[in-house]
């Protein structure tokens, strides 16, 4: 489905926290700060975004529209993650 042409993945295992990864599609953009966290449940990923004050409320800056895109995402980035090389 995606043409994820790059994975950088940056280690910093802090809880359930495992680090942040930045994915390259196409060769055309790239989306950085994606947290890959590791749940009660599984890996699951949150996409970049920040908090508003004045709503109280978080907001991502991008995200995949369909699941199948995000699970391709989670399993591109855990097996970047597991391979244990960092960029």
């Amino acid at each position: 489905m995606l043409d994820i042409t790059e994975i950088r993945f940056k280690k910093i295992e802090k809880g359930s926290f495992l680090g942040y990864a930045s994915i390259c599609i196409s060769d055309l953009i790239v989306i950085k700060d994606i947290k890959l966290f590791d749940g009660k449940n599984g890996r699951y990923i949150i996409m970049p975004g920040a908090r508003l004050k004045r709503e109280n409320r978080y907001r991502n800056f991008v995200y995949p529209i369909k699941e199948e895109a995000r699970q391709e995402i989670l399993n591109k980035i855990s097996k970047k993650y597991d391979e244990g090389t960092e960029e």
